[in-house]
């Protein structure tokens, strides 16, 4: 078996329940629940400068015939071998994951270029690239169907490579994607300004509680669709913080009142990232009704927000050429887009060859989403169906969108936003509960799916019991309360709702 630009570093048996994994402290732990796989790691390099690594699993029992990619978040840096890896390989897929070539972490490729493009667009291509190889050989036969799922930093992948190279994947699970790369730090960037450079101006969790309970009764409590009594929004469009009742602070800085500076420093987060000469939209504000869901603005004001969120910029101008209170949003905009854009972004609407193939792509997002508002998956979806001759119909039978009430940035959140990211036992092969077995479902039955439901359960774990279900509907239609149990899925229906209405990013801007 050949493969150009691989370095093989380790191929092991792992028996059924003894797996160990890294756990969220770095250390390894126990994965007992996990089947006999064989598990390959490598590094690939397809130039110099280069080191990407990849792990693959593959079960020795009971394969699917099916290779899952998955994504991963922020800067990526390392491998992320645990959901869905671990449930998806005791389904029987073969699964792998990679680090995008960044490791340590983002800031290691300073002066990087290659490494910028490994992240960018060519990791989860030599991943998939080398995905096929190994099962051809480990299977005596390739993979019967291919797919990937990520979100955030996943989501951009999956349209990298829906994008770039559509002849990897059948099917991609696409989740609040992180498509518009440089623009979404400059937004960033813009609330860090707005929040933390100006003083007096950063928002205690108290008074970002105040505010969105202020957001929540002046357009929520059923007027956008949801039912009496939700704590989120949803429909959150029609919602403006012009309209919304804060109090003000008469004298000084108490937790129950916003101070003048605050106000305007709230105005300037909702108003999201502008050219100050043109007025041109870099990028859509933060969602309203998203400011208490983690990890959301209380996240943006940390001290270790710089470190974590402004890597690009580390990249186009060097550790020391970068300051964030010194942003020129026209001109440096400019200057990062022209070394990084052409890299990292994702926004070509043009998905022909991915589409003549039959293959299907499954977005959600959540509209209580705090790190990538949910306009910038409306506002793609919308320019894709003007590319298509305004052919929504035809659009939606290969790509559907499914936006989420409460969901929070991928997971989480105050609505009942799980569709299959924590698979619930017994809903392995639901595709109303979970979102890839209905991508499966579609690409290998041509069952579009026409609705998911989404679930809250007690404490956010899926053993304990259900306390919310929810509909989610293809894009333009949301659900809508029709009375009686708001917990029940039952009490809400599918409704088509005004298309657009979202903060559109200017042209200029969508490289």
């Amino acid at each position: 078996m050949e493969l150009d630009g691989a370095t093989v570093n380790s191929v092991m048996f792992t028996p059924a329940g003894q797996a160990t994994l890294p756990g969220p402290d770095g250390k390894d732990a126990p994965a007992t629940q996990l089947p006999a796989f064989c598990r390959v790691n490598l590094t690939m390099s397809p130039e110099s400068g280069s080191a990407i690594a990849v792990e693959l699993w593959l079960p020795v029992a009971g394969w699917n015939g099916r290779f899952l990619a998955t994504g991963n978040g922020g800067g990526a840096g390392k491998l992320s071998l645990r959901n869905p890896m671990t449930q998806n390989l005791q389904r029987g897929f073969a699964v792998a994951n990679t680090d995008l070539g960044t490791a340590p972490n983002a800031l290691a490729a300073i002066g990087q270029p290659a490494r910028w493009r490994d992240f960018g667009y060519r990791a989860n291509h030599e991943m998939a690239r080398a995905a096929r190889t190994f099962i051809k050989a480990f299977y005596g036969r390739p993979a019967r169907h291919s797919y990937f799922t990520g979100c955030s930093t996943g989501g951009q992948q999956a349209l990298v490579n829906v994008q770039r190279y559509p002849d990897d994947y059948d099917g991609v699970l696409v989740g609040a994607p992180a498509q518009d790369r440089t623009h979404i730090h400059m937004s960033f960037v813009w609330n860090w300004d707005a929040l933390v450079e100006t003083p007096g101006a950063t928002l205690s969790n108290e008074k970002l509680a105040l505010v969105h309970a202020a957001v929540v009764k002046a357009c929520g409590n059923g007027k956008d669709g949801g039912a009496p009594g939700d704590d989120y929004l949803t429909d959150p469009r029609g919602c403006r913080f012009e309209d919304v009742a804060v109090p003000r602070c008469d004298t000084g800085d108490k937790a129950d009142c916003l101070t003048d500076v605050q106000r305007l420093a709230l105005r300037r987060v909702y108003g999201g990232a502008v050219n100050p000469r043109t007025g041109e939209r870099i990028y859509p504000p933060l969602a309203i009704g998203a400011e208490t869901t983690p990890p959301g603005l209380e996240a943006q004001q940390r001290p270790t927000w710089p470190q974590q969120m402004f890597y690009p910029f580390y990249w186009a101008l060097g550790r020391d050429g970068f300051q964030p209170a010194s942003f020129d949003f026209d001109r440096d905009v400019d200057q990062i887009d022209g070394v990084l854009a052409g890299l990292l972004n994702a926004n070509s609407t043009d998905l022909t060859a991915f589409q003549r193939r039959g293959g299907k792509i499954l977005w959600y997002h959540g509209l209580s989403d705090p790190i990538i508002p949910f306009d910038t998956s409306i506002d793609y979806y919308e320019r894709h169906v003007s590319a298509n001759g305004g052919d929504l119909a035809a659009v939606q039978t290969y790509m559907r969108l499914f936006l989420a009430p409460g969901m929070g940035h991928c997971t989480a959140g105050p609505g009942a936003w799980n569709i299959g990211q924590d698979v619930a036992p017994g809903t392995e092969r639901s595709p109303e509960r979970d979102a890839l077995w209905a991508l499966v479902q579609w690409v290998e039955n041509n069952r579009a799916p026409t609705r998911l439901l989404g679930v809250r359960f007690q404490d956010n774990d899926v053993r304990k019991p259900i306390v919310a279900q929810r509909p989610l509907c293809p894009y333009p239609e949301f659900p809508r309360y029709m009375g009686g149990d708001p917990a029940l899925a039952s009490s809400f229906r599918c409704q088509v709702r005004t298309r657009g209405n979202i903060h559109a990013v200017a042209a200029r801007y969508l490289n």
